[in-house]
């Protein structure tokens, strides 16, 4: 199992706050991080992203745009596969926000997470991240982008022991699930 988990915590719209991104090889995490980023739209923050994530506008007054971030996150998202909780969602936010600054996707595939766990787990209530977390016993400090990255990229490593996946596209395979490319 090798790909990337990524998550975006948003200020308003597709402007991104905060991204998380966790890094798993051959079934090991490898490297988790998480970047506070200073909006397009700043110093706006939407009053129900802040009550969800709880970053405000002081928080990321100083922290680096997504542009200035751009060549530190695209080695982990470049050439790699993707995952997400809500996978439409983040990787809508990461199109906006190199449409925005002009900067060239990512030759990379992604998976949603949401999709998967439905196939793996099915009949549950709810397949949100804190409760299939709940379920399987994963503390996080969820509505944080790194957290929720981890989290995520640990409930998938969950879903391919239980499944005997040896690869993340196995696990795909298994459960219908089909690659969408960034």
């Amino acid at each position: 199992m090798t790909f990337t988990a990524i998550d975006f915590e948003t200020a308003h719209a597709k402007f991104p706050c905060e991204i998380g991104i966790c890094r798993v090889e051959n079934g090991m995490i490898h490297a988790s991080h998480s970047w506070l980023i200073k909006p397009a739209c700043f110093p706006y923050m939407n009053y129900w992203c802040y009550k969800t994530h709880g970053i405000s506008s002081e928080m990321v007054q100083h922290e680096p745009t997504f542009e200035e971030l751009w060549s530190k996150l695209h080695p982990f998202l470049d050439d790699t596969l993707l995952i997400a909780h809500n996978a439409p969602f983040d990787v809508s936010v990461l199109r906006a926000s190199l449409q925005y600054y002009d900067l060239a996707l990512p030759h990379s595939d992604y998976l949603c997470s949401v999709s998967l766990s439905r196939r793996a787990w099915k009949g549950l209530s709810s397949y949100r991240l804190n409760d299939l977390c709940q379920l399987h016993d994963i503390h996080f400090h969820h509505h944080r982008a790194g957290a929720d990255a981890e989290a995520c990229a640990k409930l998938v490593l969950k879903m391919g022991e239980e499944r005997g996946a040896e690869s993340i596209f196995d696990l795909s395979n298994d459960l219908g699930v089909r690659l969408k490319q960034v």
